[in-house]
């Protein structure tokens, strides 16, 4: 994306401005993020593409955006073209990627938002379908050192995880053009509060309990299905309930069990093995079932809007893994699967209330599932 007179950024945190984001390795594939030093008033550092020079690509900023409003972009590596993509949860480094724009396809995995100011200019940088997942600098308190690997992790308040992404030179810099360069573009109002930045007071709100329920009109119309697992058969069922996801006893009379599979962003949405996105969305709650904060972590509940584009909520389903059971796995990582907690051979097996979490595929009949009709 590089062209005359594109701008470059770089990426630095308060804990030590004079660090910035770059990509180290590579060669044999193993190209990771990191933090280093860098001098912006450095000659051959101004003349060169080094590695800590980033564009910020805001094409997707008019139509995707996070759930306070944020506009979407990608960070990508003037060097090597490669971009920043989610990590596999909390506590895992960011990854990196080819990047190549299509209008046509969109990869949502490589995109972020920065949230309001958190003080002197600084923003969480968040991936736009989980806000309460940031960059940070990885024990980067009290001290940032070369080669300070940057990851995902709750908000803790740390200059590790509080950034600015700003244009090279330092003119720019001392005008302090935050508007411009990605700062407050819409969004909630500067009163918004801790949760914003993925407090664990947040829990409740994001879960959508308290909704009035019912699917949106536009999903009134729409056959349902049911979900199961091979661990527990046909006999459990995967149901809404008092603001959870888990496995009921089967009842084709219970609502909160039916689900509609939404597949309205199928032809434009796949996940990186080209299988297509859908929405799973509850006919009693009208909640669509939200990507956990990662991986041990329970699925969630959230609201649907079926006009609006939220990543957190779009799902695929992989090839089939055995007897017509597939994996259900984020669409941004398919590494990442729907598991049934504690209920695989040897784990005790599936009961009333059995949890529905992500986990990496470790082959358990309780990581393979089934979406089916309630009526074939």
């Amino acid at each position: 994306m590089s062209g005359p007179g594109q701008k470059t950024f770089k990426i630095l945190c308060r804990a030590d401005e004079g660090y910035c984001v770059t990509v180290r390795g590579g060669d044999d594939g193993d190209a990771a993020v990191v933090m280093a030093a860098a001098d912006p008033d450095d000659e051959y550092q101004a003349r060169q593409p080094p590695l800590f020079h980033w564009y910020k690509d805001m094409r997707r900023s008019t139509r995707v955006k996070d759930e306070e409003g944020y506009p979407a972009f990608a960070l990508v590596n003037k060097a090597t073209g490669l971009a920043i993509k989610h990590s596999l949860g909390q506590s895992h480094p960011v990854d990196l990627v080819p990047y190549e724009y299509d209008p046509a396809v969109m990869d949502l995995s490589v995109l972020w938002t920065q949230s309001r100011d958190v003080g002197d200019g600084f923003r969480c940088i968040r991936m736009v379908s989980n806000i309460y997942l940031n960059f940070d600098a990885f024990e980067g308190e009290p001290e940032v050192r070369d080669g300070t690997v940057v990851g995902l992790w709750e908000w803790n308040e740390g200059g590790n995880q509080c950034w600015k992404i700003l244009p090279w030179g330092t003119q720019a810099e001392a005008d302090g053009d935050d508007d411009q360069y990605g700062g407050d573009h819409g969004g909630q109002d500067q009163e918004t509060t801790r949760f914003s930045y993925g407090g664990d007071d947040a829990a409740p709100q994001d879960q959508g309990q308290g909704c009035d329920g019912g699917l949106p009109p536009a999903l009134s119309s729409e056959c349902t299905v049911r979900m199961f697992c091979s661990a527990g058969g046909e006999e459990y069922s995967v149901a809404a309930r008092d603001g959870t996801v888990c496995l009921v006893p089967t009842d084709p009379g219970d609502d909160l069990q039916h689900w509609v599979k939404v597949m309205r962003r199928s032809t434009s949405i796949k996940d990186e093995d080209g299988y297509p996105a859908f929405a799973l969305v509850n006919k009693h709650t009208g909640e669509a079932i939200k990507h956990s904060l990662g991986e041990s972590h329970p699925v969630r509940l959230v609201r649907y809007d079926p006009d609006y584009l939220d990543e957190s909520v779009l799902w695929t389903e992989s090839e089939d893994v055995g007897d017509g059971f597939r994996c259900v796995r984020m669409v941004n990582n398919i590494h990442l699967n729907f598991d049934a907690l504690d209920a695989g051979e040897g784990q005790g097996g599936v009961h009333d209330g059995t949890a529905i979490v992500l986990w990496e595929w470790c082959e358990g009949e309780n990581q393979r599932w089934k979406i089916l009709p309630w009526c074939e």
